[in-house]
């Protein structure tokens, strides 16, 4: 458990400052202004990038304070308390889990997406569609080699990746089941 929170702590900066770059494009994008479509599309995203970044820097904190408690309770000699906060660390990450077992599956899933750490990655949009849902887009994708992927997208993201069709991407996202990705946010390259 111990080394899961110091890899955490050294992980989150990278990700912050890639997301922080996503989110100066995103602020250069909503200066240069453009069709309220579109400008709608950018503010979604700039939210949702804010939100991502409030809960990594809590995570970061709360892993931080963790690591700080069991340092001062080695170094007083407490040994055996810092054993304790430990296991009920991976007691309370049993709870979880078992909890997340009995909620609902689409709940389960919900919590699953917002745990999943967000990618990015340049793709080639073959083509974008709308899906059942009139808010929701699918593109087929393809990477630099040759690897082909199903990217989702909603509401101002699913826009800005029909209007990548054909064209390269820079899209940030999570990993969702088999060659499908969930895009957060999408960025036309070049």
């Amino acid at each position: 458990m111990l080394v899961k929170l110091v890899k955490e702590v050294n992980e989150i900066p990278a990700v912050i400052r890639d997301i922080m770059t996503a989110r100066t494009d995103l602020e250069k994008k909503l200066s240069q202004g453009g069709d309220e479509e579109a400008l709608r599309a950018v503010r979604d995203n700039l939210a949702h990038t804010d939100r991502e970044l409030e809960w990594l820097r809590s995570r970061q904190t709360a892993a931080v304070a963790t690591i700080n408690l069991l340092s001062a309770l080695i170094g007083a000699g407490r040994a055996d308390d810092a054993q304790a906060v430990l296991a009920a660390l991976g007691e309370n990450k049993q709870e979880q889990a078992q909890k997340s077992e009995s909620k609902p599956e689409k709940e389960n899933k919900e919590k699953t997406k917002d745990q999943e750490e967000l990618k990015i990655g340049t793709f080639t949009i073959k083509e974008a569609k709308p899906g059942k849902n009139e808010s929701t887009i699918w593109a087929i994708a393809v990477t630099a080699d040759n690897a082909e992927y199903k990217i989702c997208a909603k509401n101002g993201t699913g826009k800005a990746l029909m209007e990548a069709a054909g064209k390269q991407a820079k899209v940030k996202y999570r990993p969702l089941s088999g060659d499908r990705l969930f895009a957060v946010s999408v960025e036309i390259a070049g």
